[in-house]
């Protein structure tokens, strides 16, 4: 461990440390800082730092001693009280979490740590209040204006209303479900809705969403112009992800479908497709989240969701063994990772198909394994039967130490230990599919 002489060399080593943050190393940063602390002492804001740097390189348990320690040290400050939340709902310990998130609005009570707060009611099935904090994102620097008069207001006052998609994939094609409510609002205001979408989902809502009575106008959403402007047209614009804000009902107000299984995309299989008889047992797979980089957050979630290599092998592997066929369902650079096994999978997706392509592949399988990404909620959305593997710090819309979601009553839930190792998990998926494939 260095001893720094003076302030000369702890400028150097703090220039080394930020070197470290802008590449995105952050168990190097984490190292870096807690070197300095033991040299300089009880300085909160190198404290503060390590903290957030054990926290993005998914070390909880060794960020929440220092988020204490911070803490104590400071106790008027709504920061380290905001990690303390942040590590311990990644602990799944969400009663202590919502109560450090709380102490920390009661200092300051900002946009940022309320979001947090947010995903942690989720996962306690408060969802009211959850919702309603959400809406604080709007206030955010990063973020674009709300509505004017708060979502409810628009959503129940204008003649057309335009509904545009927010965030990733996933959070689209979950918070879809709100759309067949809204839509029997719409037709008895006489309401014309609009859906704008990434271009890869416009096909799939068109086919998906024809079964409403009044479908909504799917479209490609537009851009902002330079000026920072969207849509120059004369409407009313929410984000599908306010609409539980407008209209609550968590989690499933959709219809839940013929089959049971909560299905609000409906339509889309192939009926050439539907023909099991005589051919092994289709299984699909997907087994990286969305490759997000930009940032420590996303590419800490898009680390700990993706299943490592060697996990994919024995997986492939193990069901071919078991006389299934693997379906590639991955898009992405990610489906590289299944090179070595790539002559043992028996159909693909294109990889440059749009979702509604994909979701007649998918449709095609007789079951699909998928980590933490938009094939799930696809899958979920469909009704059709899905395994999702997750990772020990799940996001908190899975819940916590249960096998199935209220979201979607057509998928079961995998979860890794405390260990954070995906083997086990594969072992324990490998080892479900031998009844259900004896019964089929």
């Amino acid at each position: 461990m260095p001893v720094l002489s003076g302030d000369s060399e702890f400028e150097q080593v703090l220039q080394e440390v930020r070197q470290a943050e802008s590449r995105q190393e952050w168990c190097e940063a984490a190292c870096i800082y807690q070197e300095l602390i033991e040299v300089h002492g009880a300085d909160v804001p190198l404290i503060l730092r390590a903290a957030n740097a054990l926290w993005l390189s998914d070390q909880p348990e060794e960020a929440l001693g220092l988020y204490r320690r911070a803490s104590l040290l400071l106790p008027s400050s709504p920061a380290p009280l905001m990690g303390l939340g942040n590590c311990l709902r990644d602990l799944n310990r969400f009663e202590a979490a919502d109560r450090a998130f709380r102490a920390s609005r009661q200092l300051d009570d900002g946009p940022e740590v309320a979001c947090n707060h947010a995903s942690v009611l989720i996962g306690l099935e408060a969802y009211a209040e959850a919702y309603a904090l959400a809406e604080r994102r709007f206030e955010l620097p990063s973020h674009a204006p709300g509505p004017e008069g708060g979502v409810g207001a628009v959503v129940a006052a204008t003649r057309r209303l335009h509904v545009r998609t927010e965030q990733g994939l996933g959070d689209g094609l979950q918070y879809l479900r709100w759309i067949p409510s809204l839509m029997e609002q719409a037709a008895a205001r006489g309401q014309q809705v609009v859906l704008e979408v990434e271009p890869s989902l416009v096909a799939l809502l068109q086919v998906g969403l024809a079964w409403l009575p009044q479908p909504p106008e799917v479209r490609a959403r537009l851009e902002p112009d330079a000026d920072g402007q969207g849509d120059p047209a004369d409407r009313s614009l929410v984000s599908l992800l306010s609409l539980p804000a407008a209209l609550g009902g968590a989690p499933c107000p959709q219809p839940p479908g013929s089959d049971g299984r909560g299905t609000y995309l409906r339509g889309l299989a192939d009926e050439a497709s539907a023909d099991s008889y005589g051919r092994p047992p289709r299984i699909g797979l997907t087994w990286a989240s969305g490759r997000k980089l930009s940032d420590g957050f996303t590419r800490r979630e898009y680390r700990k969701r993706s299943l490592p290599a060697a996990a994919l092998v024995r997986l492939v592997e193990g069901l071919v063994a078991l006389g299934c066929e693997p379906v590639l369902l991955q898009q992405g650079e990610d489906r590289q990772l299944a090179e070595p096994v790539d002559h043992l999978f028996g159909g693909a997706i294109d990889p440059t198909g749009d979702f509604l392509a994909t979701a007649r592949v998918l449709a095609g399988t007789d079951l699909v394994l998928t980590v933490d990404t938009a094939m799930a909620h696809l899958a979920g959305a469909m009704g059709h039967p899905a395994w999702v593997l997750l990772p020990f710090s799940a996001d908190p819309r899975w819940l916590r130490q249960r096998e199935d979601s209220p979201w979607y009553p057509s998928l079961r839930l995998f979860r890794q230990a405390d260990d954070r190792v995906w083997r086990p998990v594969v072992e324990a998926v490998l080892r479900a599919l031998e009844p259900r494939l004896r019964r089929r």
